[in-house]
């Protein structure tokens, strides 16, 4: 019994000094749309480049996905599943059933109040996303053992944020800080990123208008508007045939079952205007790989850019990623978890 009791101490102890000599990072990432077209010759593909997500690490839905509470009398999903989506239910019209925030509502946002205003005015029984992010995104910088937000005194490029804005032709799109400790390239696994503005209720994932109330009645649709429809169905089916997601025949093109296909494809189940994958790993030096959408309406249609790059960092050094469309800068930071607030030190 004293030898399993000395064995499990010591484990412990061998545990708690790994955590301790574990190497942490903290990363600072700028990304920026440039939205100046005159000068550029370049081409890019109509085709989307689906960006699959799979095993990652997600540390902006539990902040922005709002699943508020509304009237007990109005059955309305009160439930989501793994993927984020609601599960169905017998809603009642939204006009009926009014959300109602609450002190336990999670809310991440440099505007709070705002974001939350946002929400309740656009917010229906089946919709929880804001339709547009703030572009500084920080946590409570509390140290846990998986990668997580810091705080807002953990930013350093404020000012390259500041010249940024001062020049034309550039939008930020996301400002955020967060820590974690890099592993290696075989098990690193990508956090997923997703900014600016949500696109979802006008356009499915491959870029393709969706139908509007009106048009999805064809009782009532004009013959231009039912063509209109069917070639935006047909282009949407054809860039889900050539990115090799099953299709389904469903009844109707519902919201509801466009989401599914998604989610059943490992696809995100929103449209943002940028949204991919940042992997960090660390074999002897920092290497990044970043994986990006970024959509830009055109005409009638969305048009989908995507920007993959790799690079090896030197830490403490601030390394731009460059691309004709999209910029991103990063600076990665050596951290000590001793400097961080832990749950322990906010309790009085």
């Amino acid at each position: 019994m004293k030898f399993r009791l000395l064995l499990g101490s010591c484990l412990l102890v061998n545990a708690l000094t790994l955590q301790a000599n574990e190497r942490w990072f903290e990363v600072e990432m700028i990304i920026f749309e440039r939205t100046g077209d005159s000068a550029l010759k370049e081409h890019f593909p109509t085709q989307v480049t689906p960006i699959r997500l799979g095993r990652h690490i997600d540390l902006l839905t539990e902040r922005f996905y709002i699943p508020l509470p509304v009237d007990p009398e109005c059955q309305t999903p009160d439930a989501v599943d793994a993927t984020g989506l609601a599960i169905p239910g017998d809603a009642a019209p939204a006009a009926e059933c009014t959300p109602q925030p609450t002190e336990q509502t999670p809310l991440a946002s440099d505007n709070t109040d705002a974001l939350l205003a946002a929400v309740l005015e656009q917010a229906t029984p089946h919709q929880y996303w804001p339709e547009q992010l703030p572009v500084r995104i920080f946590g409570e910088g509390l140290h846990q053992p998986l990668p997580y937000l810091a705080d807002e005194n953990a930013f350093q490029l404020n000012e390259v944020v500041n010249r940024l804005r001062r020049q034309r032709q550039h939008q930020i799109l996301l400002h955020t800080v967060w820590r974690q400790a890099p592993v290696t390239e075989r098990r690193a696994i990508p956090s997923r990123w997703f900014a600016g503005k949500n696109f979802s209720q006008q356009f499915d994932y491959w870029g393709q208008p969706l139908p509007s109330e009106v048009d999805s009645n064809l009782a009532f649709a004009t013959e231009e508007q039912q063509e209109a429809d069917l070639l935006a169905q047909i282009a949407s089916r054809r860039q889900q045939l050539a990115a090799g997601v099953a299709l389904t025949q469903p009844e109707s093109s519902t919201d509801e079952q466009r989401r599914l296909e998604q989610s059943a494809a490992n696809l995100p189940s929103q449209v943002w205007q940028l949204d991919g994958l940042f992997r960090l790993h660390l074999d002897r030096y920092l290497f990044v790989n970043t994986d990006f959408n970024l959509r830009r309406p055109q005409a009638n249609s969305l048009q989908s850019i995507n920007v993959k790059q790799s690079r090896r960092l030197i830490s403490g050094e601030i390394h731009y990623l460059d691309h004709p469309k999209l910029g991103i800068i990063l600076q990665i930071r050596r951290f000590d978890p001793a400097t961080a607030r832990s749950d322990a030190s906010i309790i009085e």
